[in-house]
């Protein structure tokens, strides 16, 4: 049996379209605080983002995770402040994919290389209170919930809380010598 060649690729033009599709799923519409966005509005995000951590006046980051040769979802690390040390963290994937552990995956690889920033000292995702699956994901990598906001996201014509999650490096390098 193999294991399938999950890796982060950098985000680019081309991947907009795949990008778009993954964003009109009903399962993106449904669990994710989506604003309406055109195909230009998307290129214009991967073109003002990079995936070249080294680049020092860099905030915002996007890769594509690709499956054996196939894009099947999205990670950004964006509002970095080195000052602070912080960073969030953002990810979809198209729903073919949900409950097999690539997104989990995914953002551990993308955790691994932010965290390869000597600055770096948080990351903190946010989720809709109703997404058990992304709930799930912080949770098995380490992030601790550490607030809700009530009625912050408008989902669906539905007002969801809105769950702040973060990671400390001093957590993720625990879980490391665990593993």
């Amino acid at each position: 049996m193999t294991t399938p060649d999950l890796r982060l690729v950098p985000a680019l033009p081309e991947h907009v379209d795949i990008w778009m599709a993954m964003r009109e799923e009903p399962a993106s519409r449904r669990l994710m605080p989506l604003e309406p966005s055109t195909r230009e509005s998307l290129l214009k995000r991967i073109q003002e983002a990079t995936s070249d951590l080294s680049d020092p006046k860099a905030t915002s980051f996007r890769w594509m995770v690709e499956l054996d040769g196939h894009i099947i979802g999205t990670i950004a690390a964006r509002e970095l402040s080195r000052f602070q040390g912080r960073v969030e963290i953002g990810y979809m994937l198209s729903s073919a994919y949900h409950g097999r552990g690539f997104g989990t995956r995914a953002v551990a690889m993308a955790l691994e290389q932010l965290f390869q920033w000597p600055f770096l000292h948080r990351v903190w995702l946010t989720t809709a209170a109703d997404n058990l699956a992304s709930q799930g994901l912080a949770r098995r990598l380490g992030f601790t919930l550490e607030g809700a906001m009530r009625e912050h996201y408008f989902i669906d014509g539905q007002r969801k809380d809105q769950q702040v999650w973060g990671l400390l490096r001093s957590e993720w390098e625990a879980r490391g010598r665990e593993r």
